[in-house]
């Protein structure tokens, strides 16, 4: 087992927690208003680009993950340009394309269905990572304690 590897993996856990907070308050909320809507999904996709320069940068590895990323390549650069819009000053208000990404990207898109798969990996990482089958448990508690939260998949 790899420390280091560890808690980068902690820290990149903390980016798919953020964008956990920001998928429910996307999905969960419907009396949003136009404005309230194009915000809080931009939240979310900023959120998810973060967790995937973090995955890359990581070189992290899962098929199911790099499976969905390389088909959806167009759409990586666009949630790049929504992660720049909502955390770097605009003179100008979002364009036309990242209006019409956000008001058609379906709430059941690639990109919720990647965040759904790295909430699937944080989960079992470390399960994967801790080889011993005395205190996995423990261990499993301990890294999530260092999360801050416990990852909760199918």
């Amino acid at each position: 087992m790899n420390w280091d590897e560890l808690k980068e993996v902690a820290s990149w856990g903390q980016y798919v927690h953020w964008a956990q907070l920001n998928v429910d308050r996307w999905i969960c909320a419907d009396d949003h208003t136009p404005a309230e809507s194009v915000a809080k999904s931009f939240q979310f996709f900023a959120s998810m680009y973060v967790a995937i320069e973090g995955w890359e940068q990581l070189k992290l590895q899962d098929a199911e993950i790099e499976r969905i990323l390389q088909k959806n390549k167009d759409g990586v650069i666009l949630l790049r340009r929504a992660r720049n819009a909502v955390y770097h000053f605009q003179k100008k208000m979002y364009g036309e394309k990242m209006t019409e990404f956000a008001y058609e990207f379906g709430k059941d898109s690639w990109v919720v269905d990647l965040y759904y798969e790295f909430v699937r990996f944080l989960g079992e990482y470390p399960k994967k990572v801790y080889p011993f089958d005395e205190r996995q448990e423990h261990f499993v508690a301990q890294f999530y304690g260092i999360l801050g939260w416990t990852p909760e998949y199918e």
